[in-house]
């Protein structure tokens, strides 16, 4: 008998140590962290001072730029913020940008997308759930998210009416929720670019697990399970990979060839799962959502031919 207990003992000894793993992972992954904690990011080398510098420098336009706030109402009650930037001149054509891990509807547009207000578009920067302005508490890295863009996409046509023109524009996190939408989104969306959007929740989860945490995977189970209590949601709740099988729209893909966060082979899968009329541009030797940063007139132009193709 005393063989039995000992063995019961040991695996519920080896069930305790998993689920507190597990909750470290999930604790590192998906409650957001305070705004406090990644505004004032310290530099580690001079490409990250001088990124950091030309963030900021940005940011400060961007925070003078006049904008509209603007709110609506999640699928499970969150108020949802955004900021709108009116064309100078009348138009019916709205970018939709869609910020990353750790960002903010204006905060991450330097990153990607602020240079558009150069152009006579209108531009919705979101605050995705936790984020800025916006009501929640957990990151879900695309799997509720694309809900709510569907919910934006319906503020913009019954703010600019039936004939608007959408073109959704994300980096990370938000190009992975922009592909989440591919075989979703309504007629006045007319196009989508992801620049270095990762397959699935789940499969960046066990890429962080293996190669930045250095844990077994078998630990990700033990996450999800946390996370399925505490946040009903599963990391396996949604795949681009399926959604742009079925893709509506043309969809443009950016990635950078030495991507250590989202690797390259994802924007890849991506690409190659597209059944719609797409375009793949890959950079060389940038960080991840740095492409802007070192290629901008390149990367500036790979837009806008895009957009003025099917935009």
């Amino acid at each position: 008998m005393w063989i039995l207990w000992t063995v019961l003992g040991i695996i519920l000894f080896l069930l305790i140590v998993c689920f507190a793993m597990g909750f470290i992972l999930w604790q590192k992954a998906i409650p957001t962290p305070k705004p406090e904690t990644y505004l004032n990011r310290h530099a580690e080398n001079k490409d990250e001072t001088d990124f950091y510098q030309y963030h900021r420098k940005i940011l400060q336009d961007l925070e003078d730029m006049p904008t509209e706030d603007v709110e609506i109402k999640s699928f499970d009650g969150l108020t949802l913020h955004a900021f709108y930037r009116e064309a100078p001149s009348k138009t019916n054509k709205t970018i939709i940008s869609v910020h990353g891990y750790l960002g903010g509807g204006l905060f991450t547009a330097p990153e990607f997308s602020y240079w558009l207000v150069d152009y006579n578009y209108n531009i919705l920067f979101i605050d995705l759930r936790s984020y800025g302005k916006s009501e929640g508490k957990y990151t879900t890295y695309g799997v509720e998210d694309y809900k709510d863009l569907l919910k934006w996409i319906d503020y913009i046509v019954d703010r600019n009416g039936e004939d608007s023109e959408i073109a959704l524009f994300g980096i990370s996190m938000g190009g992975n929720t922009v592909c989440n939408t591919a075989d979703k989104v309504p007629p006045q969306v007319k196009c989508i670019i992801d620049d270095c959007g990762f397959t699935s929740a789940n499969e960046e989860f066990k890429y962080m697990t293996k190669e930045l945490f250095h844990l077994p995977l078998f630990i990700l189970s033990f996450a999800n399970l946390i996370n399925l209590m505490v946040c009903h949601f599963d990391f396996k709740d949604a795949d681009a990979r399926a959604c742009l099988k079925k893709s509506r729209v043309p969809v443009l893909f950016m990635h950078s060839k030495a991507d250590t966060f989202v690797p390259t082979y994802m924007g890849l899968e991506n690409y190659e799962a597209c059944s719609s009329e797409k375009e793949i541009k890959l950079f060389e030797g940038v960080a991840h959502a740095r492409s802007l940063f070192k290629y901008p007139e390149e990367y500036k132009r790979c837009v806008l031919d895009f957009l003025a193709k099917y935009f």
